[in-house]
């Protein structure tokens, strides 16, 4: 099991992306955990539930950021640039 402090890390990387984490399920899927998120997007009062297929625990922050972004782009909604180079920066990632 993950500490309480582990799981606050991907929470705060939702809240630096503007948004606003509202819960946070664990399911099985073909035999194996995933987390599904659903986060609410303040701008556009969207609720998306975003499947990571795989554990929080188990993607880097980097690969966490990616699958909320790809997510958030199917459904519609976007991110400002400002903020994501910046969440970038900060992690010590470059754009991809």
């Amino acid at each position: 099991m993950a500490s309480g402090r582990v799981l606050n890390r991907y929470r705060m990387l939702v809240t630096a992306l503007g948004l606003q984490q509202l819960d946070v399920y664990r399911v099985m899927e073909s035999g194996r955990p995933v987390d599904v998120i659903r986060v609410r997007d303040p701008a556009t009062d969207k609720v998306v539930l975003i499947n990571l297929k795989t554990t929080r625990e188990s993607l880097t922050e980097e690969e966490f950021i990616e699958r909320i972004l790809e997510e958030l782009k199917s459904q519609g909604i976007s991110i400002s640039e400002r903020i994501l180079v910046r969440l970038r920066d900060k992690l010590g990632v470059k754009a991809s």
